[in-house]
């Protein structure tokens, strides 16, 4: 089984944040904890996001790494 459908499986298939059921084509394995912030690929630091929230949470690192 790969990263993505056990991240998926054990996260029933539903966005971390939202709830919304995942597309397998769209939605995004995350760390929920960024590896250049000292976070790891162990399955605890992964979190399965819809395409919205993975951009949502995505720009909001951004804005609190490089300032508005």
């Amino acid at each position: 089984m790969t990263t993505r459908m056990r991240i998926a499986a054990r996260d029933n298939f539903c966005c971390a944040r939202c709830g919304r059921l995942w597309n397998e084509h769209l939605d995004h394995v995350d760390h929920r904890v960024p590896l250049e912030a000292g976070g790891s690929n162990d399955d605890a630091n992964l979190q399965l996001l819809c395409v919205d929230c993975h951009a949502r949470k995505t720009a909001a690192e951004a804005a609190g790494r490089f300032g508005r």
